[in-house]
This record gives C-alpha cells, structure tokens and sequence, in this order.
C-alpha cells in the first residue's frame, strides 16, 4: 500500500519565480504527495493540478477577522487538507488544545481532512502529552482527521526517535483513535528507508526537505518502492 506523503512547504518559497520553479521541477510528482504552500501561492498548486492543503485554518466560521483564513473559503477554493495544531503555530500563536478542538470542528463541518500534528517537547513523556492532546483537540470529533506525530525537539534538528520508538507511538495512538499515523521531523533522504519500513505507519509528513525538489523526488522514490 503507498503511503501518504504531505509536504509541508511552511515560508520556504517567498517569490512567484521560487514558486513557478518549484511547480515545474515537481511537477511529474504532483499525483504522489500532497502539498501544503504559503496561502498566497495556493491557487498556483491548484492551476497546476497539485493535491493541495492549507497550513492552518481559522477556529471562525466568519466574521469580522481580519488576517484570518475561513475553513469555507479554502474548501470552496478546492483544497481539501488543513494542518492544525502544528507545534510552530502552537508556540507562535499561543494556540491551545481546546482552541485546536474548535478549528477541527469547523475544518471537518466543511468537509476538510484535517492533519491535527501532535508531539513532546524534549524531556517529556512522550504518551502522557499525546494522550493529553488528542483528548483535548479531538473532543466530539469523530472523522475527517489524520494525526502527524511531530517531537517538537525533531522538527528541523536532524535528530529523529529510533524506529521501534516511533512504531510503538503510532500503535499507541492509533489504540486510542482509530485514524490514519504519519510521522513527521528531520525526515531526508538518509532516513526515508528506515521510516518506510515502519510497520503501521501510513505515511509521513515532510518539512524542509520537501523545499527541496531533488530531495523529494529521492524521498518519493524510497517512500512508493
């Protein structure tokens, strides 16, 4: 079975030439992962048939919210996947779990797949803070999400949990809820093979690597073997 493969792109691409670029030299990928672009971007990726998401979604259906981003507006754009909860935003926005639970809401009410990134920050036990934002984020929700396990101390350090570590977080989660897993931090093209071999696991969730076209194609390539 192909496993699922996100990119998210975060602020990596900053002109419309980084972008028109980027489109060009993966555009023979597009139909194998899914890529989350700088909202102003997102209407490229789709011209170009691209399997679009969006990195964040407001907890507002809509309003008076000036710099917001409606979960009704990215569907009815076509994109069909929202990231929420990444740690990034966490920390940045001061977002919390029960605020992530009403934007999962929302998101899934208009019909978007939701990726809901949870994980530890270095020094914490890793099922007690997962456990902890599962219960809170998904709260009478119950379709439509997908989790990333994302250690923050992971996220752009190169350092990755080993193997059986991430394995025994995603039988863990998936005890809990039934959802699609995805492991995402510091994966490259030194450690896609080792992700892959990961039993249970469906896919994963790619950072800076994913800016890279010639990265991806090689991650790609290990990842649909």
């Amino acid at each position: 079975m192909n496993k699922l493969i996100l990119v998210n792109l975060k602020m990596y691409l900053n002109t419309q030439k980084e972008v028109d670029d980027y489109i060009i030299k993966t555009y023979d990928l597009k139909d194998k992962f899914i890529v989350f672009p700088p909202a102003i971007y997102l209407s490229k990726f789709i011209q170009n048939n691209f399997h679009v998401g969006i990195q964040n979604t407001s907890h507002h259906q809509s309003g008076a919210y000036t710099g917001e981003i409606s979960a009704k507006a990215i569907q009815d754009l076509g994109v069909k996947y929202t990231l929420i909860g990444h740690s990034e935003v966490r920390e940045n926005l001061q977002e919390n779990d029960e605020l992530l639970n009403q934007k999962i809401a929302i998101a899934t009410q208009n019909n978007l797949k939701v990726i809901l990134c949870v994980g530890e920050k270095a020094g914490e036990n890793a099922k007690q803070v997962i456990k902890k934002q599962l219960t809170k984020a998904l709260n009478n929700i119950h379709q439509n999400v997908i989790v990333a396990y994302e250690p923050i101390w992971a996220i752009g350090t190169g350092q990755t949990p080993t193997t059986n570590e991430i394995k025994d977080i995603t039988d863990y989660i998936k005890s809990i809820y039934n959802v699609k897993v995805l492991y995402g931090g510091s994966i490259s093209e030194k450690n896609i093979n080792d992700l892959m071999q990961i039993p249970n696991l469906d896919g994963i969730l790619i950072g800076k690597s994913g800016a890279n076209p010639s990265s991806l194609r090689k991650i790609i390539e290990v990842a649909q073997k």
